[in-house]
């Protein structure tokens, strides 16, 4: 097939492709042919040749005034096989034959190939992006709760703790259910580092933190509060059920000797419940201030917060008299 763009048809129509044009010898030969043609029949310049109509019968035949010879199917064939049901018309044009067909897409094998595989490639690209999406969500949920969580013992931080604290009252505050809140803070711990080292004393609070999560129900929210201050927020719990939490906690902490220290354990306990009309602020600095009348008389106590300090309650443990302020 002779080279695009030189010949008898013009220019314009060898820039063509959705009209494949075609110009025949009198064998049947295709001698040239624009854009169109060469995509539908002949992508790899194969020697294309017309195989219907007859080419005997077409030489014979008596143009109308267009030129116009015949109109119907077409096949042309090649070296590689040839494509049936192609619509298109034949004209005299000079002393050769003119060949004008519009190729459906059936007549692009190549071109149908070649979606096919964009198609595959577009497929798994698409699922690609979909599991790098899932990946990225997933590393960003995981960075969310990093955000949320204490590094050095695991559990929830202040950050989730206040959110919690929030969404609790917002409970409360339509179903009026209890919610209690334990702050403890670690007695005489600065000592424990001093004498032992910063090592040791972060291993201690990571085992306070299992004590805890190990103590309280699933369903209760554990947070490292502060440097040695841990705080359990209990939902749909009433005062009596939050201060047996924390003497179970406290007992617990006491019964535990762990190496290379030689004594117990302890820690402060505040316990506080939500109070109408009252914001988290409000609610954590009243469970702080008990902390704070515990650490005042003599540790390793629980002590429950009134509505201002003068109610304050100090419960200590059994077999030692407790102070009530009334």
């Amino acid at each position: 097939m002779a080279e695009i763009g030189i010949g008898l048809v013009p220019r314009w129509a060898m820039d063509l492709h959705a009209v494949a044009l075609a110009l025949l010898d009198v064998d049947g030969t295709i001698s040239e042919a624009n854009r169109g043609f060469a995509a539908a029949f002949a992508p790899n310049g194969e020697a294309v040749r017309l195989v219907k109509p007859d080419m005997s019968a077409l030489n014979k035949a008596d143009p109308g005034g267009d030129g116009l010879i015949f109109a119907g199917a077409i096949v042309f064939s090649s070296p590689k096989g040839g494509w049936d049901g192609v619509s298109g018309a034949i004209y005299h044009f000079g002393q050769k034959l003119l060949v004008v067909v519009e190729p459906g897409v059936s007549a692009y094998p190549q071109l149908n190939a070649e979606i096919e595989r964009i198609g595959r490639e577009l497929e798994e690209t698409r699922r690609n992006v979909t599991r790098r999406n899932q990946a990225l969500q997933n590393a960003l949920e995981k960075i969310e709760a990093l955000k949320r969580q204490d590094t050095l013992t695991g559990l929830a931080n202040r950050r989730s703790l206040d959110e919690r604290i929030g969404q609790e009252i917002g409970r409360w505050e339509r179903y009026r259910r209890p919610l209690g809140l334990v702050l403890m803070e670690m007695d005489d711990f600065a000592g424990v580092n001093e004498s032992y080292g910063r090592e040791v004393g972060d291993e201690l609070l990571r085992h306070v933190a299992t004590i805890l999560n190990q103590t309280v129900r699933t369903t209760d929210l554990v947070a490292r509060y502060g440097g040695l201050e841990f705080a359990v927020l209990l939902a749909e719990t009433n005062e009596m059920g939050s201060l047996i939490v924390a003497e179970r906690l406290r007992m617990e902490l006491e019964s535990q000797i762990i190496l290379p220290m030689v004594r117990p354990l302890t820690a402060s306990f505040g316990v506080a419940m939500l109070l109408p009309g009252e914001g988290r602020q409000e609610f954590c600095a009243r469970a702080g201030r008990a902390v704070g009348y515990s650490k005042k008389n003599g540790r390793n106590c629980v002590t429950m917060a009134g509505v201002i300090g003068e109610c304050d309650q100090l419960y200590q443990a059994a077999g030692t008299e407790g102070t009530d302020h009334v």
